[in-house]
């Protein structure tokens, strides 16, 4: 008979909590391979954190680390143009040889009571829609799908991609018509219009807080559920990082000397210890514009083309293979854009939210709904 403990975080439980992740997102065959010292600055040195917020089922026979489930961060948002308090829910994991046994279900119990107890008033998550996780448990526990996810790829350094991708060599004239073609008839578009010779741009890796002032002005005017970027927050998920590839590369948009639209990217490495392989793959962390500064929908879609571009220039020059950024369905104008330089379109998810203050009417989202990466990868 399994005995199966229910408790918090503790100190020293890191390295069995990074390896229970590495299982379980292991089990589809390929994910992201997070250290301790990964999982511990993720987490224990967010900002405001406190052992309440990991949810931990322990089978003591074996003092193993079975399941959990990480409501984090805790904080502040606007949505629908109100002022709310939110807990995230992520990277809930199930070791597998424990699943189906009811560990998940008690871990969601054991999250509600500390959202309620902070006096959360919504709950947010991403989910595979057709999975298993959405129709047992969050569906149960009072989540409603909000809005899609889709995840838009590309492939900005092939050399890279390829080098990574031995066994596929043969595909690389396919791949790189299919990536650098639009890349090169949109700049020569761009070129011949006067519409640009007043927008600049920079790729640079520090500028921290100057990106992230015109971030937060700029992405609350037209995205809700926005969580903004304050001095401790930045420095965490962007100064004091534990690795070289999670430091930030920006992409800072200009119109004269007024930012008027930026990006961000790292990189991480996907594994699939089945086939061995390891992919170098980038993350967009954000992508904003001021639409306000564009006089038509035809306008601002080259100006998206132009940070985009700027975005695979920025890609290139950290060597990654595989870009990935994750949006909401509702985001039309910055989807059309994506597409038309080639990213692929994938439906990944579904986004899932809680009423936790009764007083809530409605979980409809009058705009795109803002994903920060910590949602949708687990990644600040």
């Amino acid at each position: 008979m399994v005995n199966i403990i229910y408790r918090h975080y503790k100190k020293g439980d890191d390295g069995q909590l990074a390896d229970l992740f590495n299982r379980a997102f292991q089990m589809n065959g390929v994910g992201i391979v997070r250290t301790s010292e990964e999982w511990n600055w993720r987490y224990v040195k967010s900002p405001y954190f406190e052992p309440d917020m990991i949810q931990i089922a322990e089978d003591v026979e074996k003092n193993k680390i079975v399941g959990a489930i990480h409501v984090n961060l805790v904080e502040d948002i606007i949505f629908n143009s109100k002022n709310y308090l939110i807990g995230d829910i992520n990277d809930v994991s199930c070791h597998p040889d424990y699943t189906r046994k009811g560990i998940a279900t008690n871990l969601m119990e054991m999250a509600m009571k500390y959202m309620k107890k902070r006096n959360c008033d919504l709950s947010i998550l991403i989910a595979d829609y057709k999975g298993f996780a959405r129709s047992k448990i969050y569906l149960k526990f009072g989540y409603v799908d909000v809005d899609g996810e889709l995840m838009l790829v590309n492939f900005p350094n092939l050399f890279k991609l390829f080098t990574d991708l031995k066994k596929f060599a043969s595909l690389f004239p396919i791949f790189f018509v299919i990536s650098y073609f639009p890349r090169f008839i949109y700049r020569i578009h761009m070129k011949l219009s006067n519409n640009f010779n007043n927008i600049s741009y920079e790729i640079v890796n520090n500028k921290h807080f100057e990106y992230m002032n015109a971030a937060n002005k700029i992405i609350k005017k037209f995205y809700t559920g926005v969580t903004s970027y304050d001095k401790n927050k930045v420095s965490w998920a962007r100064i004091d990082v534990p690795a070289e590839r999670l430091k930030p590369t920006y992409i800072i948009i200009r119109k004269k000397k007024e930012i008027i639209g930026g990006a961000v990217i790292t990189h991480r490495n996907l594994y699939s210890f089945k086939y061995n392989l390891k992919i170098r793959i980038g993350i967009v962390h954000e992508v904003f514009l001021d639409k306000s500064q564009f006089k038509n929908k035809r306008d601002l879609h080259f100006g998206y083309i132009f940070l985009i571009d700027k975005l695979l220039k920025a890609a290139t020059r950290r060597y990654i293979g595989v870009l990935i950024y994750n949006s909401c369905h509702s985001d039309i104008d910055l989807i059309k854009a994506f597409k038309s330089m080639a990213f692929l379109k994938f439906g990944s998810g579904t986004i899932m939210m809680k009423k936790l203050n009764e007083e809530i009417k409605s979980l409809k989202p009058k705009k795109p709904i803002y994903l920060p990466t910590y949602i949708t990868f687990s990644t600040p």
